[in-house]
């Protein structure tokens, strides 16, 4: 009987394994975001996105115009004319908080987080907030592990 009961609870542990696997990779690619755009690593940017991602800002759940950008080539341009031009002389952070795993399977999955984006000039004595809101992240698993194929910034204003 032992035994019996042995292998009925091992299946269910190595799927949960398997989950938080991905779970805690998902989450990784989503810090790698952060740290990679913020230090301005626009080629390490665009490498956590699929070749087709699609990149966009919302408000009052409209598409901010000129916002969406497509594939992960538009993504590295984008990245570094923005470290190179508007960023250039500001420090960014990306504050990232409360995850939700909207959806997951072994293939795909659906996250939202919290974001708080501020920037600070050499000549500024603290950060200041930039914008807030919510990332929707669509994920796909690839051969080189989870990227990022849609990216929605649902910008807090009403």
């Amino acid at each position: 009987m032992p035994l019996l009961c042995l292998l009925y609870f091992s299946v269910p542990t190595l799927a949960s394994a398997d989950m938080v696997a991905d779970r805690l990779a998902i989450t990784d690619v989503l810090t790698q975001y952060a740290y990679r755009w913020d230090g301005k690593d626009a080629g390490g940017f665009a490498e956590l996105f699929t070749d087709d991602a699609v990149f966009e800002r919302q408000v009052n759940g409209e598409l901010v115009p000129d916002s969406r950008v497509i594939g992960k080539r538009a993504i590295f341009e984008y990245a570094r004319e923005s470290h190179q031009g508007r960023l250039a002389d500001r420090q960014s952070r990306h504050h990232f908080s409360s995850i939700v795993f909207l959806e997951l399977n072994s293939e795909s999955a659906l996250t939202e987080n919290v974001a708080l984006i501020t920037h600070q000039t050499a000549s500024e004595a603290h950060p200041v907030i930039l914008m807030s809101g919510i990332y929707r992240n669509t994920w796909r698993k690839t051969t080189a592990g989870w990227r990022i194929s849609k990216r929605i910034l649902i910008v807090d204003r009403q």
